[in-house]
Formats: structure tokens, sequence, C-alpha cells
């Protein structure tokens, strides 16, 4: 399974998500992959857990990715249609939009190769993450478009590897729509006025494309306020890992595992 944590920046995801995983890597195989173009991973597990794999997928290494699988064949189909060289896959691996429209699918890779048993994402500021998703979503939704159109251009075009192309793409699309609306969200919050407005919108927005959140983590938790939080965790100090250890004890609590993993585990799986 995919559990994301998502929210607005500075809420704490990234120590969430990171005691999530090491709680997890006690019951599973599990990784924690960041799709923040700055990860801070590396930063809380500098040195190999036991059970738990640690993943950055930054533009370029995503963009590298998109080259490696689709360069040749888009190579192929672009010389059939234009004089250009090779150097035209390195721009177009490069160009806005590329890296983000196959993050997600990197990400779903990871959750369908079978090595783990639970794969925690760890994503970036609530606005890149409900880009990525959207874009996700149109890109699902315009390729059965693209192919009805190519279909009209094939006579003209004399060449099916472009609908061969597409088919893949869409293909694709749709494994990975279907793996996002399986994934398991939940929404990291502090109690400041901004975050819970924030955190409204995007489970809203997620909602609207079909999305169920599990809950909501109350990051910072002040004793005297109230919510609707399936966990709250109280203001920590010290390292990044030594809050990561923190919240891991929080979790792993009795209280921690009736709240978090009940959710997460709500639906049967």
């Amino acid at each position: 399974m995919i559990i994301a944590f998502v929210g607005k920046g500075g809420v704490g995801k990234t120590t969430v998500a990171s005691s999530t995983a090491l709680a997890l890597a006690g019951r599973g195989r599990t990784v924690i992959v960041s799709s923040d173009f700055m990860p801070s991973l590396r930063f809380v597990f500098p040195a190999q857990e036991r059970n738990l794999e640690v993943i950055e997928l930054s533009e370029k290494v995503v963009s590298q990715r998109w080259k490696d699988t689709y360069g040749p064949e888009v190579a192929t189909i672009l010389k059939q249609l234009f004089d250009v060289s090779d150097w035209v896959l390195d721009h177009i691996s490069e160009s806005p939009g590329v890296a983000e429209e196959f993050m997600i699918s990197n990400i779903v890779d990871l959750e369908l190769s079978g090595k783990y048993d639970y794969v925690v994402w760890d994503t970036a500021a609530s606005s890149s993450t409900m880009h990525l998703i959207l874009l996700q979503k149109e890109f699902y939704e315009h390729l059965s478009r693209d192919v009805r159109l190519y279909l009209k251009l094939r006579d003209t075009l004399h060449t099916d590897k472009i609908l061969d192309l597409l088919e893949e793409w869409k293909i694709l699309a749709q494994k990975v729509w279907s793996q996002i609306l399986n994934t398991k969200f939940f929404l990291v919050t502090t109690q400041d006025d901004l975050s819970l407005i924030q955190t409204k919108e995007i489970s809203r927005d997620l909602e609207s494309m079909g999305i169920k959140t599990r809950g909501k983590i109350c990051n910072r938790y002040k004793k005297d306020s109230h919510g609707d939080f399936i966990l709250t965790i109280p203001e920590l100090n010290g390292s990044a890992r030594e809050v990561v250890n923190m919240i891991y004890d929080s979790i792993t609590s009795d209280e921690g595992k009736m709240s978090l993993f009940a959710a997460r585990n709500a639906g049967g799986t």
C-alpha cells in the first residue's frame, strides 16, 4: 500500500512520514520516498535503517528516467516527422511538466514492484503536491482524446508508432490513477489558522477528484485546543532525527496504534 502525508510547507510532514516509516519497518519491508525537489530525508536517515529503504526522487532523476524509458521511441517518432538531432530529447526531458508528469508513476512503480509491503510518500508542500495530482488526472483524461485525434491524422502521418506510444502512456496513466485512488492520504497540520484553512482546502480538493483522506494529524498540538484529529503530537525539541524518534514513540504507543493504524487500515486493507 501507498501511504501519503500531505499538508502545507513547514507543518512537519517529513518527520511524521519518517516516524511512520520506522514504525512500518517493524512490520514489513518499507520504503520512504520524497517527491520534494529539495528533499531532506538524507538528513533524517544518514545511515542504513533495518528493513527501510530511503529514496529521494529529484527532478533530475525523474527526467533521466523518462529519457531512458521513452527517449528512444520519442526520438524515432520525431525523426519521422522532423529533421531533429538527439539533443532534443534532453530539452524535452527537462521541459516544465515532464518530471512532474512521471513523478507519481515512479512512486507507483515502487508499490507495484513487489519489493515492499509499505510505500510511505513524503510529499512536497501542498501546492506542489496538488498540482502534481491534478496534472496526473488531466494527463489520464487527455490521453483518450489524444488517441482519438491521432487516429484522424494517422493516414496523413503514415506511421503507427505515435499511436503505440500514446496507447502505452494511456495504460500507464490508467494504472497510476488507479493507484492514486487507492493511496491512503493523511493530512498533516498545525493549529495555526493558515494551516487549518489550507488543510480544509486540500481535503476538499482531493475529495473533488475522488480521493479520500484517512484523517488529520496535528503536529505541535496544544492541549487546550480541540479538533477532529486522529493523532496529536506535542511541540518537540531536538535534532530532526531526535524529533522523528519521539514521534515514533507516539505512533507506536497503544494510543497511537489505535488511532493512526486503525485509520490507515480502514476499509479492510
